[in-house]
């Protein structure tokens, strides 16, 4: 009996070297950057967590008779949204939307109760509006930054109105 036990294991002690095989592939790496602009405030922020900032009108007593103003308070600090767009894209257009409590020509702010209207420029004095929906154009000259100015006005308004916060959220849109 041990021989045949001899023979029944010898063929599996026998292997050859070249009875092992080996074999290879390719793994690919990709990166797709696509022509794309984004919002931001911080030059490393990531592009799915855009800058927001806030207009800011202060605090009032129930009425006033002058214009209430305010420019943009973004993270960098400067009064503007950043944009930062890739060397592919050369212009880009910014439209800001009525607002949540906007009825589509007026933008306004609110206390769930009242409603006040105010209204949105590109520069200090008011003069370049922007419009509900309304296109501005910015052309790409670098890689860096471009700051979109936006600053806003409330008219005077001597009714008293009740305290509270009166807010708004408004929707920044990039086109390319």
């Amino acid at each position: 009996m041990k021989s045949v036990l001899l023979l029944g294991i010898g063929p599996l002690l026998l292997v050859s070297p070249d009875a092992f095989a080996a074999m290879s592939g390719h793994i690919q790496a990709r990166l797709v950057i696509s022509a794309a602009c984004q919002i931001s405030g911080d030059p490393g922020s990531a592009i799915d967590s855009p800058g927001t900032g806030v207009l800011d009108f202060g605090s009032r007593g129930p009425s006033w008779t002058d214009a209430l103003h305010a420019r943009l308070d973004e993270s960098v600090g400067d009064g503007t949204l950043q944009v930062r767009c890739n060397p592919s894209v050369r212009a880009f257009t910014v439209s800001i939307n009525g607002g949540a409590n906007g009825d589509g020509a007026t933008r306004r702010l609110s206390n769930g109760r009242e409603l006040i209207p105010y209204q949105l420029s590109a520069d200090p004095s008011g003069s370049a509006r922007y419009g509900i929906g309304q296109q501005r154009n910015f052309s790409v000259s670098s890689a860096a930054q471009i700051p979109i100015p936006i600053y806003g006005a409330v008219v005077a308004h001597p009714r008293a109105l009740p305290a509270g916060i009166y807010r708004d959220t408004l929707m920044v849109t990039l086109d390319w």
